[in-house]
């Protein structure tokens, strides 16, 4: 089995939506999603899916992208991203998925010998810049990591592998680590994997790599060249 990761795949199939406004890149985008998806990854893989899934308004625009992806090979973790606005309660959201579907937002599952959960998350703001809103968010979203986390614990066997699908960077532009980052190093997190980021020079101040033994790649499709990346467990 082989771990793979891409996040903000942004389908919108029941209501076409022509995102190469954004960046010439994207154009035809979920073509290309597939052609790489399918030469790269096997059926009895795994596939991080860290939010920004569907652009749907609802759940029955949803389908249409559910059923793509569900014809895609290996078995789809999904988290929420800040455009997932389908996205209700994660008990809402599982009778709705395909068979080679799972979802994860603020709690823990297992699936081919590995840990996994998710949230949404947030931005990272400085103390100095953030709003009451901003710090709001941060709470709840610590409040998210620590019950996610401790789901994982629960469910944990020595040896195994802990996944984090966390749909905004971890840390801010500048490097400096969010509230939800020492539980991370704490739980003894395997690998975070998080999207969001759309511009290359984000991209280029993203915290990749080894951090405090947490393994963080960003996986936003374009930053990912629109090809599932291979994360080592």
């Amino acid at each position: 089995m082989a771990v793979w990761a891409i996040s903000d795949l942004h389908l919108s199939f029941a209501r076409p939506d022509r995102r190469e406004r954004y960046a010439s890149r994207w154009r035809d985008h979920a073509q290309a999603i597939e052609g790489h998806w399918r030469a790269i990854v096997g059926r009895g893989d795994l596939v991080l899916i860290p939010g920004d899934i569907s652009s749907a308004r609802n759940h029955r625009e949803l389908q249409a992208d559910l059923d793509w992806l569900g014809r895609l090979p290996g078995l789809k973790v999904l988290a929420p991203g800040n455009h997932d606005s389908w996205w209700g309660r994660v008990e809402a959201i599982r009778p709705m998925l395909r068979r080679s579907q799972r979802a994860v937002d603020g709690d823990a599952i297992v699936e081919a010998g590995a840990v996994l959960c998710g949230a949404r998350g947030t931005p990272v703001v400085s103390e100095e810049e953030a709003t009451d809103s901003d710090r709001l968010a941060t709470s709840r979203a610590l409040e998210t990591a620590e019950a996610m986390l401790s789901a994982a614990s629960a469910l944990r066997s020595p040896g195994m592998p802990l996944l984090v699908l966390w749909h905004h960077p971890p840390f801010d532009q500048h490097g400096r680590p969010g509230p939800w980052v020492p539980l991370f190093e704490r739980a003894g997190v395997t690998a975070c994997v998080y999207g969001h980021l759309h511009a290359e020079l984000q991209w280029s101040l993203a915290v990749q790599g080894v951090v405090g033994g947490v393994r963080y790649h960003c996986v936003a499709a374009d930053a990912v060249g629109f090809r599932p990346l291979r994360i080592g467990i």
